[in-house]
């Protein structure tokens, strides 16, 4: 396929794992909301789980290509989406 998502890496080495594999042709994107938003989407901080690896080990140390931010604003968050997109089209 021209195009393939993986929708969930968490740790530097999946990522790593990518970029070795697909060199150039991996587009890494990453989603995040605030603290806030989050909250208000019924999300509780939990030790041991939110400060693992799993969930926060990519928070430092990767270059993302994208950062799209999901704080409840559909039009910034289509926006954003669109610009996206575009540009995974234009390399295929």
């Amino acid at each position: 396929q021209p195009l393939q998502v993986v929708s969930d890496t968490r740790r530097p080495s999946d990522v790593q794992w990518f970029r070795d594999a697909y060199g150039d042709a991996v587009q890494t994107v990453r989603v995040v909301a605030d603290e806030e938003t989050r909250k208000r989407r019924n999300w509780v901080f939990v030790t041991g789980v939110d400060d693992a690896e799993s969930e926060c080990g990519l928070d430092q140390g990767v270059a993302f290509d994208w950062v799209i931010t999901n704080d409840g604003d559909e039009v910034a968050l289509g926006e954003q989406l669109e610009v996206l997109v575009q540009s995974l089209h234009r390399s295929l």
